[in-house]
């Protein structure tokens, strides 16, 4: 199985559970087993989670270099979002943004390295 395989088959499997808890959790609210307060305006601050999820996907073995720094760059993007939106620490957008500069800089110098590391793993495999 190539990378690239078992890649599409994790990403397709995780967000498949995703999808089913959710369906399964609105649908028991539906019908009434449990009891949700549904509130989309408020529900939507945390869909850096989604982010997350997706970054942590690409992260999980086996990987390449150019998935697990996409994987890095969405947990950061997400933790900065959700600190900024909610001005976690007094701090919001206006103030937090070169730290997406300060990421970008590191996912860039951290490419050639994981290359290189990935090259030297299928070397020995």
């Amino acid at each position: 199985m190539t990378v690239h395989t078992a890649y599409r088959w994790r990403k397709q499997m995780i967000w498949g559970i995703v999808m089913i808890a959710a369906g399964a959790v609105l649908l028991l609210d539906q019908i009434e087993l449990i009891q949700l307060e549904f509130n989309l305006a408020r529900l939507w601050r945390y869909w850096p989670w989604l982010l997350v999820i997706s970054g942590v996907i690409k992260m999980i073995p086996p990987t390449t270099a150019k998935h697990f720094s996409n994987g890095l760059w969405e947990i950061f993007f997400a933790g900065w979002w959700y600190v900024s939106f909610n001005r976690i620490w007094g701090v919001g957008f206006g103030e937090t943004w070169p730290a997406l500069l300060i990421a970008w800089g590191v996912c860039l110098m951290l490419r050639p390295l994981l290359d290189n590391i990935h090259a030297s793993i299928k070397e020995q495999a």
